[in-house]
């Protein structure tokens, strides 16, 4: 399901690749990855604060995640 809302993604269609990214995010509440991507479609879209939010879930969910912690230091100091 990430492929199909990453091919929305690069195809521009950033609100159907969040649909896509949110129904992930349900279906797999456990799933890092899953927030790390619906995190990176509301980025795109200049959504920083539901980036920021599901940024912060995923890097929760696996503590490991430094890109999303790169990611949500980006945020919070206004550098993307």
């Amino acid at each position: 399901m990430n492929d199909c809302g990453y091919q929305r993604l690069s195809c521009g269609d950033t609100d159907q690749a969040i649909e896509i990214f949110r129904q992930n995010a349900k279906n797999h509440p456990g799933s890092s990855n899953a927030y790390d991507s619906l995190g990176e479609a509301f980025l795109k879209k200049g959504n920083k604060a539901l980036a920021l939010e599901n940024y912060k879930k995923s890097v929760e969910l696996n503590p490991n995640n430094e890109r999303g912690k790169e990611i949500l230091q980006k945020i919070l100091h206004g550098l993307k």
